[in-house]
Parts: C-alpha cells; structure tokens; sequence
C-alpha cells in the first residue's frame, strides 16, 4: 500500500506517510508470524478431521481392545472386550450418519 502525496507535499506528511507504511510493514509482518505460527495447530485439525472419517473409529476401537489384551490382567480384556462390543455400532451408525 503506497500512499499517495500531493507533489509539493511538507515534511509532516512526508513523516506521517512514512509513519503509515512502516506501521502497515509490522502488520504485515505479525500477520505473516502468525500464520507461520497456526500452521502446526491446522495441520493436527486436519489430522483430527481425517481420523474422524473412513475407518479410523474402527481402527481405534481395535486399537484399544488389542492394547488392553496385551497390557490386561486375566479380566481386563473380557472388560474392554464388552465396551468394544457396545461401541462399535454406535460407532458405525454415527458413521453412516445416522443419529
């Protein structure tokens, strides 16, 4: 944004016209920062949303019933076995999108 002077312009607005492009030049440049900043936070929405489509709630919930039979006591299986159970057709009606 260059601003634009009358051509027998005083040194005052010759000032402030400096004045303006310098403060635009630091917005840009916060605005540019911040960008470069929010970047990472994007990028793990994005993950998050592709998580929550195709078969990642299928793969969570198998996820977490082959770690709990590996990490589980003799019961804590049949426990995480039965809570799969339940939640993977809430899972795949929700999935369908059907509430």
């Amino acid at each position: 944004m260059t601003p634009t002077l009358p051509p027998g312009a005083s040194r005052r607005q010759l000032r402030k016209a400096v004045l303006r492009m310098r403060l635009e030049m630091h917005r840009q440049e916060l605005r540019h920062e911040m960008l470069q900043i929010s970047q990472p936070l994007k990028q793990v929405r994005e993950y998050g949303q592709r998580l929550r489509q195709g078969n990642a709630p299928f793969l969570l919930t198998g996820g977490a019933l082959a770690l709990a039979g590996l990490l589980g006591g003799k019961r804590g299986w049949r426990r995480w076995l039965r809570l799969a159970l339940i939640i993977a057709p809430l899972l795949r009606r929700r999935h369908s999108g059907i509430d």
